[in-house]
């Protein structure tokens, strides 16, 4: 009978006892470890890997969660300035006897009103909101609260120009009214 690789190194003393002891000790855990299984440093490479994938797509969540809840906000103002625009718009008069000329968007709009809601048009006491594609009066405390949720509702206020008067101009005493109309 032959003898083995490990016998025959003890006997030509090129290895030693514990050396033989150490290498069948690993034979034995290789042996006992299940087919196909990897290495420790497999392992901790793939939990590492794992872990990495695990905490990308939780921030992808938050992301898409805070896209969510940014969209139902914005959903949800939009729903708070329609509220406000239906619940407290003027009623525009049927028979409005004055014409009142106004810019929005680089264009000169209009809307038939009364005296009275020219008189409180000229004091800034009503004040125009454009939105779904039709112009409200509202008061100016109401476009107040639209303007906090959604600004680009509310048109501005026309600011006449300040120009110095000429200076031999016989009527600079006198300020032209701003609801002036001809």
């Amino acid at each position: 009978m032959a003898i083995s690789l490990q016998e025959q190194l003890l006997k030509a003393g090129v290895a030693s006892k514990a050396q033989a002891k150490q290498a069948k000790q690993e034979k034995r855990k290789k042996a006992k470890q299940p087919k196909g299984a990897a290495s420790t440093d497999q392992a901790v490479e793939q939990q590492a890997a794992l872990e990495a994938a695990r905490q990308a797509k939780q921030e992808k969540d938050r992301e898409l969660n805070r896209q969510r809840q940014q969209e139902q906000a914005q959903k949800a103002s939009l729903a708070e300035v329609r509220q406000l625009l239906q619940q407290h718009a003027v009623a525009l008069p049927r028979d409005g006897e004055t014409r009142y000329n106004f810019v929005h968007e680089k264009k000169v709009k209009s809307l038939w009103i009364n005296t009275a809601l020219l008189n409180q048009l000229a004091r800034a006491q009503l004040l125009i909101a454009f939105f779904d594609q039709q112009y409200y009066l509202i008061p100016a405390a109401i476009a107040e609260r639209v303007a906090a949720r959604l600004p680009e509702a509310i048109l501005p206020r026309p600011v006449p120009e300040q120009t110095a008067p000429a200076e031999d101009d016989p009527y600079a005493d006198y300020q032209i009214p701003d609801d002036l109309m001809w």
